[in-house]
């Protein structure tokens, strides 16, 4: 806005759509308008507000159909008769093409709007010619300068700032902890050369606290690397896929001409190669380029510290290598651009051709095809190899020079050391500092390469952007939906060339107006402007002169979208989407509901659909239907949506005769039944003798006007050597005599013999018309009505033979009915996923929704999960069963519980061994694997119902209750027989007591209480117990028991040692207790429905919001139990400042869920519950470690006193010193 402002010129102009309605004027004349492109889903697509006429559409601004920020800014300017007004255009004025400005204004007006985009996130283009294709704002790419197009690249990713922060941030950690290790390498040398007098290593540490100090710098370097990577390619990929949405929504913007004009090829290579390109030289390209200039930058300036002189002899390589580079990026950009032109070119062709498979296969040019395809394949080969080329040279160049510069300083560093100005350790550091900048330069060399490619795949991109839409998609007004309007279209001196072919005219002042309500056929041969008038009605192209008029509006002042909701289209080739019938047939309308899909259906004679396994929801590809099957969806999905212009271009040519007749035969009744104006392009008479006027086309203009009665009797008519043309190719005779022209007096069709089509015959199934038996006079009068001549015959002569009327008679005589009359009764599916039964659509056509029931979809059955039902279960092979138990015993929770224990052990002060700890830990896995597989035979039943879970494998049938049941039984009973032997019996009794609880108490209480989830708390907070216990560890406050008596098994005697305070133990239990409900309440938030239709009485099932308080009281009780960690003695107190950081944001995302409990917050609690738990343990296991290391030496000669026995009359003493000792500790 303010550089807009900022060039001083008053003129302000309405912006469309824009969030300011003021702007200030580029230029005297210049019209600048806003929009950013329209991208809608093919089943998530909202109505827009233009469309909410119908009682379904829901009425919402404009701007909600609009898509999210755009990512390319650019402005463009054109002149125009009038900036600040809007475009008015009067009948019989020919509009003056918009001409573009002059190149230079050009230049500087596009190079300023670039530099500085306006803070608008609309993409800001302007008004083209009517009359012009797409235009560019340069015919090629635009090469300026590497910096230039280097920023232009680097603005692409703007909006990953933050990420890109981050990364650079730890990028700059890393290049510092790196370029550490020389200077560290130089000093330890020195600190150990007998000839040196260095008493300390750096900074005045000793060698214990010098090596302390490297290892903390490396492992924070390798952290910020770990950073760095994450943050710089999740940039890249975000970045790679924000490009490619809003390369995807222009795709849409534009015209189809484009596409059409480009190839679908070389679309899908800028939306897959060009993007990815592009994300990764933001992302892993980018960075390696900072990293080496960084190193090298860093390497100098430590080489400098160390000696200023040899400094200057290396750097006497760098300016021939910088010159190299700066040469080599600039040949390696053009190259590449020239590949990606080179690719998309390819993949044109293959995409062409392999979409022709079927033609090429009948016509035996496979061969021809793969010579075709392999000349640009070896075009890209060949570019490819120059680059491999030049890389491989500049590489191997940069190298070369580099080492014979590191020659030599070798020679002159020794000289230096000679002479006594460095030390061994200042050669050794330097060494390795030169190094690190002949890596950074060989670095550069594929930075620029990926860069330069990234280059040259944006400047595609970006000039697919500044491409021009002559149809603007934001300028106009909705076409009013008052039904009282005249609504007639016409199209008054309409001029029309293609912009490929500029110099030929399609259409020639062409006039023509087709009233409100009119059914009009356009006939002519190829080339005589059919098709091009359909393009023209859907602002497909503009007219080059002349006016397209809507209810006496010109249509461009409508809103293309607005005005494309109003027009049906039945294409002569349907396209079919992925998805169901439903998907296809309510496409555009993603609002309709099943009912208003069948209506359409049904009138489309869609009767097939019934016959198909999953009806309406049946998965069809692009070819799964046939040519007859894919036009009547074609024409249901026109229907659907109630348009008011209905254009059909030969929608029935891929019908057999009966689906046609009966097709034409339901249009009918529902053209009479509404106000639908229809346009037909046709061919065959039988589409043609349902219009109420024929308009056939010569030249780009009209040739002959009026009803196909009318026309058939002009004896020198063009219209009927047409026919007779068309009637001789059948062999039929083309007899026409006066008797037609008394038939045409009469304002109706010859009548059908007794051997022609019945009106019984047309109605099908459950159709049941009700019509006036009165013959329909047309609606309106046909322009050529004037020059028939009248016949004073009364007798039913036809001037057709019996063959020429069946072929005529395709449907009855069109009678006007009344809705009253008339209703169309839709058959039963069958189908038991709904209970559409036999709706009736009243007035037959308005496919305006009745009052009519609900459409019950109950639950799809799901298979049986009793014990007695389950069919016999298949061999598994042994692969195959371990995936099964690892599913039964649901491998990442029993993994889950195994870790806990062992923090426990971890925990303990109490000496432990690794067999202890393998037996604990596949005890408790074991125990947990059982636990888990009862589980799942109990909620079997329940486990059928919901789609989560319904893929158990006892669900799945893929092994038996019994087989599982024993699989249970085999980890229970070694679970627990190792716990016992190898840990001592307590920690047996209480994994053995966790499998009860769970399997035998939480498994059914799940059924019927909400308690349920306090329980299985305490099943999840017990695994630290046993870990506590498995050392020998005591549960109570305090104890007599010597150690010996928990560890029988040890080879020392700890007789007057008791055990240490529980309270750790119960902390890790408390802990794992509270931590639960958050995580559990927040997950359960997210399948909330899943447990509803399994019948599971949940708290968040029931009360959400209770969930969510449950949920934040344990996250605020997490802070007093780690608290409680301290005063056990087992950590220092600085583990209650650490672990409030992982405390404070774990209660902010439950504060959050409380505040607002939907999916969203639930989902943050969830993903922060998976990484505060082991965080908060480590922590723990961490200030455990520092704490002993603190008191290490005490607790060491305590532990040498009771462990040795040199002598055995000793040995009650040092039991002694040893109790002391640790009782002081």
């Amino acid at each position: 806005m303010a550089m807009i402002q900022g060039l001083g010129l008053a003129r302000s102009i309405v912006c469309p759509g824009s969030t300011t309605s003021k702007w200030q004027a580029l230029r005297p004349g210049a019209v600048l308008v806003l929009h950013r492109p329209v991208s809608r889903p093919f089943s998530t697509v909202s109505r827009s507000k233009y469309t909410s006429g119908s009682p379904r559409a829901p009425l919402r601004p404009a701007s909600s159909s609009l898509s999210a920020p755009r990512v390319f800014p650019f402005i463009r300017f054109h002149s125009s008769p009038s900036s600040n007004e809007p475009i008015k255009r009067e009948s019989g004025r020919e509009e003056k093409a918009l001409s573009p400005p002059s190149p230079s204004s050009s230049a500087s007006a596009s190079s300023t709007a670039i530099a500085t985009p306006p803070p608008t996130d609309f993409a800001a283009t302007t008004t083209a010619s009517p009359s012009t294709e797409i235009k560019k704002s340069s015919d090629e790419p635009h090469l300026a300068a590497d910096s230039a197009s280097i920023l232009k690249l680097i603005k692409l990713a703007k909006p990953q700032w933050r990420l890109l922060t981050a990364g650079f941030g730890c990028l700059v950690i890393t290049t510092a902890t790196g370029l550490a290790f020389p200077y560290f390498s130089g000093r330890i040398i020195d600190f150990f050369n007998p000839a040196s007098e260095a008493q300390t290593m750096f900074l005045g540490l000793d060698l214990y606290w010098a090596a302390a100090f490297m290892a903390a710098t490396f492992v924070l370097g390798a952290a910020a690397n770990a950073g760095k990577s994450i943050a710089l390619r999740l940039s890249g990929q975000r970045t790679a896929a924000m490009i490619r949405n809003q390369t995807y929504a222009k795709f849409l913007a534009l015209p189809p001409s484009h596409i059409e004009q480009s190839g679908v090829g070389d679309a899908l290579s800028r939306l897959g190669q060009d993007t990815s390109l592009v994300g990764q030289s933001l992302s892993e390209n980018l960075g390696e380029g900072v990293k080496a200039v960084l190193g090298a930058t860093s390497a100098t300036a430590a080489m400098w510290y160390i000696s200023p002189s040899l400094t200057m002899f290396m750097l006497l390589v760098v300016p021939p290598v910088s010159a190299s580079s700066y040469f080599y990026g600039k040949y390696i950009r053009k190259l590449s651009l020239k590949t990606q032109e080179a690719m998309g070119q390819m993949s044109k062709l293959a995409e062409e051709r392999l979409s022709a498979h079927r033609t090429i296969t009948a016509s035996n040019t496979q061969p021809a095809e793969q010579a075709r395809f392999a000349a640009k394949v070896d075009g890209v080969y060949q570019l490819q190899k120059r680059e491999t080329i030049a890389n491989g040279l500049f590489s191997g160049g940069t190298e070369g020079f580099g080492d014979v510069g590191l020659i030599g300083l070798l020679l002159y560093g020794g000289y230096l050391m000679s002479r006594g100005q460095i030390t061994v350790g200042d050669m050794t550091a330097s060494l390795i500092y030169i190094h690190w900048v002949e890596w950074s330069i060989q670095t550069l060399s594929g930075f620029f390469t990926g860069l330069m490619k990234g280059v040259g795949a944006s400047q595609r991109i970006v000039g697919l952007h500044e491409t021009i839409s002559p149809i603007p998609l934001s300028i106009g007004a909705p076409v009013p939906r008052n039904n009282t309007h005249d609504g007639a279209i016409e199209l008054r001196d309409v001029s029309f060339a293609y912009p490929s072919r500029p110099h030929v005219k399609v259409l020639d002042n062409l006039n023509l107006k087709i009233e409100k309500g009119e059914r009009v056929a356009l006939v002519g041969g190829s080339g005589s402007g059919k098709s091009s008038i359909q393009l023209l009605l859907l602002r497909f192209y503009d007219p080059t002169s002349g006016l397209v008029k809507f209810d006496g509006t010109d249509i461009r002042d409508y809103v293309p979208e607005s005005w494309r909701a109003r027009i049906g289209v039945v294409p002569q080739d349907p396209v079919l989407f992925g998805g169901t019938i439903h998907e296809n047939i309510s496409y555009g309308h993603p609002t309709a509901t099943r009912v208003e899909v069948a209506r359409a259906a049904k009138v489309a004679h869609c009767d097939f659909i019934d016959n198909l396994p999953e009806g309406y929801d049946t998965i069809i590809t692009k070819n799964s239907l046939s040519g007859g099957q894919r036009q009547r969806i074609a024409i249901a999905r026109a229907l659907v949506g109630n348009p008011a212009v209905l254009l059909m271009d030969e929608a029935t040519s891929a019908l057999d005769s009966e689906s046609e007749q009966a097709v034409n035969t339901a249009l009918d009744n529902l053209f009479d039944a509404s106000d639908m104006t229809v346009i037909l392009i046709a061919h065959r008479l039988s589409s043609i003798a349902q219009a109420d006027r024929v308009v056939l086309l010569e030249g780009g203009s009209v040739a002959e006007d009026g009803s196909y009665y009318e026309l058939i009797s002009r004896k020198d008519g063009r219209f009927r050597r047409m026919v007779e043309s068309q009637m001789a190719k059948i062999g039929e005779p083309a007899v026409v005599g006066v008797e037609a022209t008394e038939e045409a007096s009469k304002g109706k069709p010859p009548a059908p013999e007794e051997e022609g089509v019945s009106e019984d015959a047309v109605e099908k199934e459950q159709v049941d018309v009700t019509v006036n038996p009165q013959p329909r006079v047309s609606k309106k009068p046909s322009s050529g009505s004037s020059g028939v001549a009248k016949s004073t015959s009364g007798q039913d002569s036809s001037p057709f033979s019996s063959g020429q009327r069946r072929l005529l008679h395709s449907r009855p005589s069109r009678r006007s009915t009344s809705p009253s009359q008339q209703s169309v009764t839709l058959p039963d599916t069958g189908r038991p996923q709904t209970s559409l039964q036999k709706h009736t659509v009243w007035g037959a056509a308005s496919i305006a929704p009745p009052p009519m029931e609900a459409i019950d979809l109950p639950p799809v059955p799901a298979p049986s999960a009793t014990l007695e039902s389950y069919r016999p279960v298949s061999p598994l092979t042994l692969r195959r069963r371990l995936n099964v138990y690892s599913q039964l015993s649901k491998r990442n929770l029993s993994i889950l519980m195994t870790l806990t224990a062992t923090t426990g052990l971890a925990l303990s002060p109490l000496p432990t061994d690794l067999p202890l700890l393998l037996s604990l830990t596949i005890g408790t896995f074991l125990t947990s694997a059982a636990a888990n597989t009862f589980n799942q035979i109990l909620e079997a039943p329940l486990d059928a119902q919901t789609p989560r879970t319904r893929v158990r494998p006892l669900v799945m049938r893929r092994i038996s209750p019994f087989h599982a049941a024993i699989f249970g039984v085999v980890c229970t009973i070694l679970g627990g027989t190792i716990l016992l032997f190898g840990t001592n019996p307590t920690t047996a009794a209480l994994g053995m007591g966790n499998l009860v609880l769970y399997a035998a108490i939480y498994t059914p209480m799940k059924r019927f209480s909400v308690a349920n989830t306090w329980v299985g708390a305490v099943v999840g907070a017990i695994t630290p117990l046993m870990g506590w216990t498995a050392t020998g560890g005591s549960l109570l406050p305090t104890t007599t028991q010597p150690i010996s008596y928990y560890l029988p098994s040890l080879p020392w005697d700890f007789t007057a040692l008791t055990t240490p305070n529980p309270l750790t133990a119960y902390t890790l239990f408390f802990l794992l207790f509270s931590w639960q409900f958050p995580h559990f309440n927040a997950l359960s938030h997210l399948i909330r429905g899943s447990y509803a239709l399994s019948g599971y009485p949940m708290l968040s099932v029931f009360s959400p919001r209770l969930n969510a308080l449950v949920s934040l009281r344990h996250a605020i009780l997490l802070f007093p139990i780690t608290w409680l960690a301290p005063l056990s003695g087992s950590v220092d107190w600085s583990f209650a400042f650490t672990s409030a950081v992982p405390n404070a944001i774990f209660l902010r995302e439950a504060w959050r869920f409380y505040k607002v409990a939907n999916d969203v917050t639930a989902k943050r609690v969830f993903f922060v519950s998976l990484w505060y738990l082991p965080v908060v343990l480590g922590l723990m296991m961490v200030h455990k470690s520092v704490a002993g290391w603190m008191t290490g030496g005490e607790e060491r000669s305590t532990a040498e006193a009771m462990v040795t026995d040199d002598d055995v009359q000793d040995s009650s003493s040092t039991q002694k010193n040893g109790s002391a000792s640790s009782k002081g500790a």
